[in-house]
């Protein structure tokens, strides 16, 4: 068995009033953001305890310095976990909840290059300098007739897609408030985007393939390049969907409970993934470790349920604080030993597979 896998919960992201229903990663791993019910987005580092809790006296009598054995991750209260190290609040320009986001960094060379922030607003799209705290656009609220449920971005170019069927490209470097290009077939609300991108000077160089999945049942392929569009009918209401890190395969989570892999190339149906989640009612959202082992989903139980890729079956359960369904989900893009869940009790936990480093920052405060 792995035993780097995710399995203690460390730290609390805690502020938003209401349930968190977005997650992100920066790209790079050290910065990760929450969108919430309370029409903010926050940005963390999770891998910190908020400095102020530490030199507090709540943190030299907290329950959870560990003295004795730890305790299981299930007896573990949410207030009990140290609260990570909030960075930044973002609020304009959100009018409503978020429930998306994307962050997009300008260069990849350089470590202070600017980044963007993308956040859904109901039918707007906010662009944020992630640095600055500056709004510098809203796109969509002209165009999308429902609320957006997903967003993308590449070097010039940003998607949305939204509850009323439709896809739209955004050019980043344009002030028209028009989209570029919209897609349409889908037959039902689109639920989740991805893109497989190459290098180029504008955005129709840029993106080679864009995936698309629907509560009409279908993943949808528009490739770009070649003017092909692929329809792959899972035969359920897709609600999430994410690609495995080396390319090959596709994860699909739909409302009948059943995650399903399928080999990009061939369009083969490789594995199903459904024993130890429990979902019908809510979308859910599916990602995949860093090291391309594990799939990890949320539940409508609370926890959340990490799959072994190959075999199918389940090799952990994360069962923590959350007591309502764990509908977000994210994996940290370049450690498999660390998730982060959020579940509508408003409880958002980043779990790791130990505490060391979260307990060393509050014990070497009390020596």
């Amino acid at each position: 068995m792995n035993t780097n896998l995710p399995k203690v919960p460390v730290a609390r992201l805690t502020g938003h009033d209401g349930p968190v229903q977005a997650l992100a990663f920066t790209s790079d791993g050290n910065w990760c953001l929450t969108g919430g019910h309370d029409r903010t987005v926050k940005l963390w580092n999770p891998f910190r305890v908020d400095p102020q809790f530490v030199a507090s006296t709540a943190a030299k009598t907290s329950g959870y310095i560990r003295k004795t054995e730890p305790k299981e991750p299930k007896d573990i209260a949410f207030q009990d976990l140290p609260p990570a190290l909030n960075i930044q609040t973002y609020s304009g320009g959100l009018t409503h909840d978020v429930s998306a986001l994307c962050v997009l960094t300008e260069s990849s060379v350089s470590p202070s290059a600017s980044q963007t922030l993308l956040a859904a607003s109901n039918q707007t799209l906010v662009v944020t300098d992630l640095i600055k705290n500056k709004v510098n656009r809203r796109l969509g609220n002209h165009h999308h007739t429902g609320r957006i449920n997903a967003v993308a971005a590449i070097t010039n170019a940003y998607l949305t897609a939204s509850y009323d069927r439709t896809v739209a490209i955004w050019d980043g470097r344009s002030r028209d408030t028009k989209p570029i290009q919209v897609f349409s077939e889908a037959k039902d609300s689109v639920t989740s985007l991805h893109i497989t991108a190459t290098c180029g000077k504008d955005y129709s160089n840029n993106i080679a393939i864009i995936r698309t999945a629907s509560v009409d049942g279908f993943v949808r392929t528009y490739d770009l390049r070649k003017g092909v569009l692929q329809n792959d009918d899972f035969g359920s209401p897709v609600t999430s969907m994410t690609q495995t890190k080396d390319g090959r395969c596709l994860v699909v989570s739909c409302l009948d409970g059943t995650i399903r892999l399928m080999e990009l190339e061939t369009g083969e149906l490789l594995n199903t993934y459904s024993s130890h989640h429990t979902a019908g009612q809510y979308g859910l959202d599916v990602d995949v470790l860093a090291d391309d082992t594990t799939i990890i989903t949320g539940s409508e139980n609370g926890a959340c349920a990490l799959y072994d890729l190959v075999r199918a079956d389940v090799v952990k359960t994360l069962e923590g604080p959350a007591r309502r369904p764990t509908c977000s989900v994210i994996a940290h893009p370049e450690q498999s030993s660390v998730v982060i869940a959020a579940s509508y009790d408003n409880s958002t936990v980043v779990w790791s597979n130990d505490d060391l480093s979260w307990q060393s920052q509050l014990h070497d405060a009390n020596d």
